[in-house]
C-alpha cells in the first residue's frame, strides 16, 4: 500500500554566494558544506534559543531552494533580513507557486522508480533528485520524519500534469494508492510525536525540548541562540519536554494550545498542545511536561475548565 497527502508548505530561494554560510551562522544544523542535491533541515532560532522556523534546505548548486511552514514565510524573510548586513545574499519568497504531496509506505521507492526513473534508495537526509519532463521540473526529496516516504514538490502551474500522472487510476490500483485524510494525518503525526509549527514549535520553545535534536550540531561553532542552545544541553537544563499523551477520553475540539493543562500528584506540570481522537484507534495528544515533574510510569490527569481526563505520557523514540 502507498498513502499520499498534499503538505501545506511555503517555499523560498536562496541566492548569492554566501547563501549557505548565512544559513549556517543564523541556524542550528551545520549546513555551510552541504553539496549540491543533498539536503537537510536546520532549525532558524532567535537570540533566545527560540524557534523562528524548521527549514528543510536542497542545494541545486548555483541557488539553494528552501521549505518552510504555512504561513511563515514572512517571518523567515524578516529574520534573515536582520541579520543580513554585507552578506552576498538574496531571498525570493515563493509563497504560492509549488505545491507538495508526501507519499509513504512500503512501494515508495517502487512508486517512485517506475515513474520517474530515480532511485531513492541511495538518498540520505533529505537528499533529492530532479525531475525534468518537457520543461516541467519537478523535486523527489527524500523525506527524514516518522513519516518517511518522499516529499514531491513541483510548480503549481503543473498541477494538472503532476496529479494525472501521479494520481491516474492505473497507478492507485497497481500501488494501492489511498489518500490520507486530514484527520489522519494529525493522528499518525500525533502518534510518531511529530511537532507542528504554532502548536508545538512556537516562539515559546527551543528545539531541544521539541525533540528536534538531529538537527541540531553541538560542534559547528557560533549561531544566533547558539549558547542557549548548549548552555541547554551541557548542563542539562532543559526545562519541559514534548511527549505524547493516551488519554483516556475525546477531549473537545477547538482548545488552543496550552489550554488543557497536565497535572500529577495535584500539581500542574505542563500544557496541552495538539489532540485528536479516533472511534477505533483512541485518543491521543502532544504536549509539554516540565523535566521534574516526568515520569512515565505515572497516571497523570488533564484539566480543562471544570472537566478532568485520565492520560499517561508516552516517551518519543
Amino acid at each position: 500500500m502507498l498513502n499520499y497527502r498534499k503538505i501545506p508548505l511555503n517555499f523560498l530561494k536562496f541566492d548569492g554566494r554566501d547563501r549557505l554560510d548565512l544559513i549556517n551562522r543564523l541556524s542550528t544544523n551545520k549546513v555551510d558544506n552541504l553539496g549540491k542535491l543533498k539536503g537537510t533541515k536546520t532549525v532558524l532560532t532567535s537570540d533566545k534559543g527560540r524557534i523562528i522556523d524548521l527549514l528543510s534546505l536542497y542545494n541545486f548548486g548555483d541557488f539553494v531552494f528552501s521549505a518552510c511552514s504555512l504561513n511563515n514565510s514572512s517571518a523567515v524573510i524578516t529574520h534573515l533580513d536582520k541579520y543580513t548586513i554585507m552578506d552576498d545574499f538574496k531571498v525570493t519568497d515563493l509563497t504560492g507557486t509549488h505545491e507538495t504531496i508526501l507519499f509513504y509506505g512500503d512501494d515508495t521507492g517502487k512508486f517512485i522508480k517506475e515513474l520517474f526513473n530515480i532511485d531513492i534508495n541511495g538518498f540520505s537526509n533529505n537528499d533529492f533528485g530532479i525531475y525534468i519532463e518537457d520543461e516541467r521540473h519537478s523535486v523527489i526529496a527524500k523525506n527524514d520524519d516518522a513519516f518517511g516516504g518522499v516529499l514531491f514538490i513541483y510548480e503549481v502551474k503543473d498541477s494538472g500534469f503532476y496529479h494525472k500522472k501521479l494520481l491516474e487510476k492505473e497507478q492507485k490500483d497497481k500501488f494501492s494508492l489511498k489518500e490520507i485524510s486530514d484527520d489522519e494525518y494529525e493522528f499518525e503525526r500525533i502518534k510518531f510525536g511529530i511537532p507542528k509549527f504554532g502548536s508545538e514549535m512556537t516562539g515559546e520553545t527551543n528545539p531541544l525540548e521539541c525533540g528536534l535534536n538531529k538537527y541540531v550540531s553541538f560542534t559547528k561553532g557560533c549561531y544566533i541562540g547558539q549558547e542557549v542552545i548548549a548552555r541547554l544541553d551541557t548542563y542539562d537544563k532543559i526545562s519541559k519536554h514534548l511527549v505524547i499523551l493516551d488519554i483516556a477520553n475525546e477531549l473537545p475540539s477547538g482548545l488552543k494550545p496550552g489550554e488543557a493543562k497536565i497535572s500529577v500528584d495535584d500539581k500542574e506540570c505542563g500544557f496541552v498542545t495538539s489532540c485528536i481522537s479516533a472511534k477505533v484507534k483512541g485518543n491521543f495528544g502532544l504536549g509539554f511536561v516540565k523535566t521534574a515533574f516526568l515520569d512515565f510510569e505515572k497516571p497523570y490527569k488533564i484539566k480543562y475548565n471544570e472537566n478532568e481526563i485520565n492520560c499517561r505520557l508516552i516517551k518519543i523514540n
